[in-house]
């Protein structure tokens, strides 16, 4: 693995951990230190935030990176949506503001809290064109120093807010939207500092962005319902406490998705180059994609594997069970889907990069019907395991929808190693809980079982690895380079 793959992945992966981990952390302070009313709402609104957002982007976001990845002359995406942006966020939150402002104190808490949060999201939504100009163009570093920054004093100001026992409903809020706006300032500064493009708006380019775009608005639409619908819904339906608890689960679930998060850029810019044209993988990146499949596969059942033997024992005692055992169920559901996720990017990024965006669109806007249908049945019946398991029933749909479209375009992808490796992460988990209750030996127990079976049963091998490598380093081909469409 070369020098440069070995910068982009270290870059990459500084933003996912400043984001995901740190940015995640201050979140799950919030939910174990604040009353589980007030951490509610703060997950609430900030769901109903991230969706209106989501729908404020028009479905520009991946457009914007494949346009600029695909193409060398295509810059002019990133100024076209940031105005965009800056325009619609603005005068989204004067509206909401206003809104609350006349509604008073008979809304529900839950909603007065909402024009702080979209504050928040809208900030961190602007700055998006300009972070993914330079992911786009494999520059993961600048930004990446931004969100070290930006996520550690968060993360710091949580911790000491905790300390001198001044955390708060306000204070939480009052760091979330001045690391925010931190993150927007210091990225716009480095852009005009370094010249890298003109802000100069051009109508007629951010119409072609717009029409490039629409087929996948309704795709964002739904995406947006698909990732929050449960957290919304429980706060409608249930109550600010079982929100809270849920939550929790739920963002420890995203924190496990870490590598996901590292790699998922890395390989979209890849393969926009790759299928560029639209066409099947030739023979060679089908091999490399399989490679990389049963890669992940492996590396992304052992994570729900572990989390869910760590789970209750660890909160249990730290937060003597606020948190662990009365939230475990809901955490071993949503764990399940970190794999699934896994599979699901990958299959995603191909279809994406080949510009079934339609099809795309088609997957995610059934699905996420299902999932609303089913938390509103769910969620009255079991509350939060009952979102739990609508989101993992929608997720199994998700993937059996684009395994076939794959199929059909790009490349089949077989189950079975994925169900070989649940069945094994399985028999690891049975097998570390009966031969003990020690936690740090049912660790490695499960740990060492999983490995041997993966190896003993040809799951894995080293040329996964070199499959890897071999696609992150995909040079660019004469196509893509002229793809100025």
């Amino acid at each position: 693995m070369n020098n440069n793959l070995i910068r982009k992945l270290f870059s990459s992966g500084l933003q996912a951990i400043a984001v995901q981990v740190f940015g995640g952390i201050f979140f799950i302070i919030i939910s174990l230190y604040l009353p589980k009313t007030d951490s509610g709402d703060i997950a609430w609104a900030n769901s109903v935030a991230l969706v209106l957002v989501m729908a404020l982007s028009f479905g520009m976001d991946q457009v914007v990176v494949r346009r600029i990845a695909a193409s060398d002359r295509s810059d002019w995406a990133a100024p076209a949506y940031f105005f965009h942006l800056a325009v619609l966020n603005t005068a989204t939150f004067i509206i909401i503001y206003l809104i609350v402002l006349l509604g008073g104190n008979g809304m529900m808490s839950g909603f007065r809290v909402l024009p702080w949060m979209f504050l928040v999201q809208g900030l961190l939504s602007t700055a998006g064109p300009l972070k993914f100009y330079f992911n786009a163009k494999q520059q993961f570093r600048p930004y990446a120093i931004i969100a070290i920054i930006s996520n550690t004093a968060k993360l710091g100001i949580g911790i000491g807010l905790l300390i001198f026992q001044h955390l708060s409903l306000i204070t939480s809020i009052t760091t979330l939207v001045a690391c925010a706006a931190f993150e927007l300032l210091a990225l716009l500064t480095y852009i005009i500092a370094t010249a890298q493009f003109s802000f100069y708006f051009k109508w007629i380019a951010y119409k072609k962005l717009l029409k490039e775009a629409f087929p996948q608005y309704i795709s964002v639409l739904f995406d947006s319902s698909l990732a929050r619908a449960d957290i919304i819904l429980l706060g409608i339906i249930s109550t600010s406490i079982i929100t809270s608890e849920y939550n929790l689960a739920y963002r420890a679930y995203e924190i496990a998705k870490l590598p996901l998060t590292i790699i998922g850029p890395i390989l979209l810019a890849r393969f926009a180059r790759i299928l560029a044209s639209g066409s099947k993988a030739d023979e060679n990146t089908q091999t490399q994609v399989m490679q990389l499949y049963r890669f992940e596969s492996f590396f992304s059942m052992l994570i729900p594997l572990l989390l869910n033997l760590m789970w209750a024992p660890l909160l249990d005692d730290i937060f003597n069970k606020k948190f662990g055992s009365v939230n475990a169920p809901e955490f071993m559901i949503l764990s399940v889907c970190i794999p699934i996720h896994f599979l699901i990017n990958l299959l995603w990024t191909l279809c994406f990069s080949a510009k079934k965006y339609k099809q795309i669109s088609a997957i995610i806007g059934i699905t996420a019907i299902i999932n609303i249908i089913l938390n509103i049945v769910f969620i009255n019946l079991w509350d939060s395991n009952g979102a739990a398991i609508a989101f993992l029933i929608t997720t199994v749909l998700q993937l059996f929808g684009y395994l076939k479209l794959a199929g059909k375009h790009i490349i089949k992808i077989p189950v079975m190693p994925f169900i070989i490796f649940t069945a094994i992460a399985i028999l690891a988990y049975i097998i570390s809980i009966y031969l003990t209750e020690v936690l740090w030996l049912r660790l490695i127990i499960a740990t060492v079982v999983y490995i041997i079976m993966s190896i003993v049963s040809k799951q894995v091998n080293k040329e996964d690895m070199a499959g890897l490598q071999a696609i992150l380093l995909k040079k660019k081909s004469n196509a893509a380079l002229h793809d100025t469409e």
